[in-house]
């Protein structure tokens, strides 16, 4: 399925585009690759260009077999500039396992198992400060079936942190790895 929604963001315009895996060819992995190494990496390193290309090759097509999968593309003057996506979560992966072993047993019971996992939400630093985050974070929780979502973040004020909380995630469990927090949004009340 694929949803365009264009969007003015400053005196740029910018597409927001629902894809499904099958939608995820050649060209748009390698525009992901580049946000990625842009945003996570250093593009003068080879192994920065070979997490790069991990992330598209393994993690992101594992992830766009999994039940839910929502991937989120955003185009800025016809470049792609962020994306987001996630999942169904759900217990017997790793992460809602790990997670059923670091919070509390009422956090779990509430929040973890068919819950969206927001895995990654990502803007190109060149495009940062320009209002793509929240389109693509508004377009990825948009229409999602689930009660709940999740997603890990450090919560230090900064830029992510500010997004999620300013559309309605709160913190459900202050430290589950590192300086992480667990973040968690009622999607029935966000509807």
């Amino acid at each position: 399925m694929i949803r365009a929604c264009p969007t003015l963001v400053s005196d740029m315009t910018t597409t927001v585009e629902t894809l499904g895996p099958r939608q995820i060819d050649e060209t748009t992995r390698d525009a992901l690759a580049a946000v990625y190494l842009a945003a996570y990496g250093d593009p003068d390193l080879p192994e920065s260009r070979l997490d790069a290309d991990n992330f598209v090759d393994s993690t992101l097509t594992r992830h766009a077999g999994r039940a839910g999968f929502k991937l989120v593309v955003a185009s800025t003057d016809g470049t792609v500039s962020g994306y987001g996506y996630g999942f169904t979560g759900r217990r017997g992966q790793f992460w809602s396992d790990w997670l059923a072993t670091t919070v509390p047993a009422d956090i779990v019971e509430t929040w973890v198992g068919d819950h969206f996992e927001l895995v990654d939400l990502v803007v190109d630093p060149a495009r940062r400060g320009n209002g793509i985050a929240g389109a693509l974070h508004d377009h990825l929780v948009d229409g999602l079936p689930h009660e709940r979502a999740l997603l890990a973040t450090v919560p230090n004020g900064g830029p992510a942190p500010r997004l999620y909380e300013g559309r309605g995630w709160q913190v459900v469990a202050a430290a589950i790895d590192g300086d992480k927090a667990l973040y968690g949004l009622d999607l029935r009340t966000a509807r």
